[in-house]
């Protein structure tokens, strides 16, 4: 558990009469300072999470600036290396061939994953491609060398709920130097 949560367990004991000991703080339950000491120190520990979050999202939006392309580090035909996209020969084949077939052949995203299956090629876990990981491919604008970032957000540092912004929101330009086109 971390610093907060073991606060506030120990406070819910001290309601139920059970005296817990923390040696490193010399904090004692059963003493009568303890609720306010404890009550201090889970008030510090919460701003030094919301610090830390405010610094990483401060960290995110330096290296959008900056044009480091950040998140999956396995992004289908492109391997990452020090923030920068390096194309993998032998995966850009089944993108370019992903994108021949729907712009110049006019198949569907399924009839795609369809002959993908037939023609032997795998995902990287040896199974046939799925149709979201294809549709990922087609909307994806790395493929077409431009830099994407910005789409999405944590709301806030206590929540777990990622806000995803609408893409005329999002930070993008063609970035041929970090971000080199596939298709």
């Amino acid at each position: 558990r971390n610093t907060l949560d073991s606060i506030q367990y120990t406070q819910e004991l001290l309601k139920c009469g059970v005296g817990v000991l923390f040696q490193s703080d010399n904090i004692n339950t059963l003493m009568p300072d303890s609720e306010l000491r404890l009550t201090i120190m889970s008030s510090i520990a919460q701003d030094e999470v919301r610090k830390i979050s405010e610094r990483v999202k401060f960290g995110f939006r330096r290296a959008i600036e900056k044009g480091t392309v950040l998140g999956n580090n396995r992004i289908w035909g492109y391997q990452k290396q020090d923030g920068r996209l390096v194309i993998d020969e032998k995966e850009a084949e089944i993108i370019r061939l992903i994108f021949d077939l729907y712009a110049n052949q006019l198949m569907g995203i399924r009839t795609i994953a369809t002959y993908l299956t037939d023609h032997g090629y795998k995902n990287t876990n040896g199974n046939p491609f799925s149709f979201s990981t294809i549709r990922g491919i087609l909307c994806n604008p790395k493929y077409k060398g431009y830099y994407c970032g910005g789409k999405s957000s944590k709301v806030d540092y206590k929540l777990n709920i990622i806000k995803s912004f609408s893409p005329d929101e999002w930070v993008m330009y063609k970035d041929k130097e970090n971000v080199p086109a596939i298709v």
